[in-house]
């Protein structure tokens, strides 16, 4: 996802700003923007996937509206001030959360679940998979060809690699690969 700034309006609602483009209202029509944070939340905070997903199991038969509902409720809870400096989602895809003003803070059961997240840093086979092959010098074509699968898929297991890792580029996923992964 390239950098993103969200923030929350006085009337509750979200609001996204992609870089270069004009602000938006987050609607159920935000389908682009909806798939990919389900995707990135539900890839790198499955906590906060999963109990999103049960504090909306209500509207899962109305998909574009529980979709919607799941992406809201992670930007309300996250990303609620308007930041022309550093953006939400940065171009690296790293997430940069906000202290977000809610009545709530510090009492709410899902503080440090659905708000202020814990990333999920473990890698998943197909990761270490692709971290290998990144590590031996393969583009990401000659990745999508070796695991028959697209090259949007390999990058996107490139940036959520990185993301995880908190790392910025791939030179530093193959180190870290070979320093911390092919060792054990």
């Amino acid at each position: 996802m390239e950098s993103v700034e969200f923030y929350n309006t006085p009337e509750g609602d979200v609001m996204y700003k992609q870089l270069g483009k004009p602000v938006q209202e987050l609607t159920v029509n935000s389908r682009e923007v909806i798939g990919e944070m389900l995707d990135l939340i539900k890839t790198r905070y499955p906590q906060a996937f999963k109990a999103l997903c049960n504090q909306y199991t209500a509207s899962e038969l109305n998909r574009k509206v529980y979709e919607f509902n799941i992406v809201s409720r992670f930007c309300r809870c996250n990303f609620g001030e308007y930041d022309a400096h550093t953006p939400d989602i940065d171009a690296d895809g790293f997430f940069h959360f906000e202290e977000v003003k809610c009545p709530l803070r510090g009492e709410c059961r899902m503080e440090g679940v659905i708000c202020k997240p814990k990333l999920d840093s473990k890698l998943t086979d197909r990761e270490l998979e692709i971290a290998e092959l990144i590590s031996r010098g393969l583009h990401a074509q000659e990745i999508a060809d070796r695991l028959y699968v697209s090259i949007k898929t390999v990058q996107r297991h490139r940036e959520n690699i990185k993301a995880k890792l908190q790392l910025r580029s791939l030179a530093q996923v193959a180190a870290y690969y070979l320093e911390h992964i092919k060792t054990k």
